[in-house]
């Protein structure tokens, strides 16, 4: 067995290597079509390099899963053309040994999948948001997005750009401090607020008193406020483009963002589940190898394996909506498209 899954794990990689290269150039080719007049315009061809590598993460791990399942496909088919898999079934190798023939490859691959996700495609989408901000180098810098709201006890806080932080600096700050029926009581403006000596400071205040219908200015302002830096910076951002942690941050933190609560539960559940596609892979190509390939059906091997994929990815995408709108539980939202084809690939294995 452990010279059998050396051989299957030689098979798969190779196939798996050149399949993801392939889909990998001619998506990013595409996208380079779509947007790579933009790009040129103001840093000449030479930028297209720079803009493909900040889309490379994200593009490379939304083709993982489907990747998985072509080349697992191609090599059972494989092996079922020469007659490999006969023999091994003859010999007494079950439907599980032969998943678990894949196992170290596939745990490698889902491995790479979640750090692709909560390491390297945040960084690169921060940075192609902050490039793409500034007009792709064009001159032409786009207008800042809509105002952050947050919640901290009775205070209201608006954040006029959260992109424009730097550091322990924040641009653009409006508290709205109410009293203890939710009313109004006061307005503090400040033209920015700087995190010093574990408090935040706000300068060039302009401070409205309600009950008094008064203003009164200030250089710089002591505030209470417990934001952090590091989570502000992603308020901005949707789910998808955030870590792990960042994710969960916002989470358990439900007077911060700009979005309901739920969506960043579903996107917290879909992190994890996200990876475990690749694992769900298997359950399909081994028992339709099985089924089709002994009567070399390699074209209803393929055809059916894409079809099972795609109806998959289909209805990952569809309850992944239905949850960002709230109208599923996030951990069903997430959860639900692979267990559910989970127990299809084990019926089938079964069967």
């Amino acid at each position: 067995m452990p010279l059998f899954a050396r051989y299957v794990t030689r098979l798969f990689a190779v196939r798996f290597a050149l399949l993801l290269a392939g889909l990998t150039a001619l998506v990013v080719l595409l996208d380079l079509m779509a947007h790579g007049g933009a790009v040129v315009a103001g840093e000449g061809a030479g930028a297209l390099w720079r803009y493909a590598g900040l889309r490379l993460p994200l593009i490379v791990s939304r083709l993982l899963p489907f990747t998985v399942l072509i080349a697992a496909l191609l090599t059972l088919v494989g092996m079922a053309r020469y007659r490999e898999l006969i023999v091994l079934i003859g010999a007494g190798v079950s439907q599980f040994r032969l998943m678990l023939a894949f196992l170290p490859a596939l745990a490698a691959i889902a491995a790479v999948h979640f750090w692709l996700d909560d390491r390297v495609a945040p960084a690169a989408i921060a940075e192609l948001r902050a490039w793409e901000a500034a007009g792709y180098g064009a001159g032409e810098a786009k207008p800042g997005g809509a105002a952050t709201w947050l919640r901290q006890g009775n205070d209201v806080i608006r954040l006029r750009d959260v992109q424009a932080t730097v550091g322990d600096q924040l641009a653009g700050v409006t508290i709205f401090r109410r009293d203890a029926e939710g009313l109004l009581a006061t307005r503090i403006d400040a033209m920015s607020a700087a995190l010093e000596d574990g408090g935040w400071v706000l300068y060039d205040v302009a401070r409205f008193d309600v009950a008094s219908n008064t203003v009164a200015s200030q250089a710089r302002l002591a505030w209470d406020g417990d934001l952090r830096p590091a989570l502000a910076a992603a308020l901005a951002a949707h789910p998808r483009e955030l870590s792990f942690a960042q994710v969960r941050a916002l989470a358990d933190a439900p007077g911060y963002g700009n979005r309901p609560l739920y969506l960043y539960q579903t996107w917290l559940n879909r992190k994890l589940v996200a990876p475990l596609a690749s694992l769900l892979m298997i359950l399909f190509a081994v028992p339709l190898s099985q089924r089709f390939g002994r009567r070399g059906g390699a074209a209803t091997t393929m055809t059916v394996g894409i079809a099972i994929g795609f109806c998959f990815f289909v209805f990952d995408g569809f309850t992944l909506a239905v949850g960002e709108a709230g109208l599923l539980p996030p951990w069903i939202a997430a959860w639900a498209p692979t267990l559910a084809f989970a127990a299809i690939g084990g019926a089938m294995a079964f069967h």
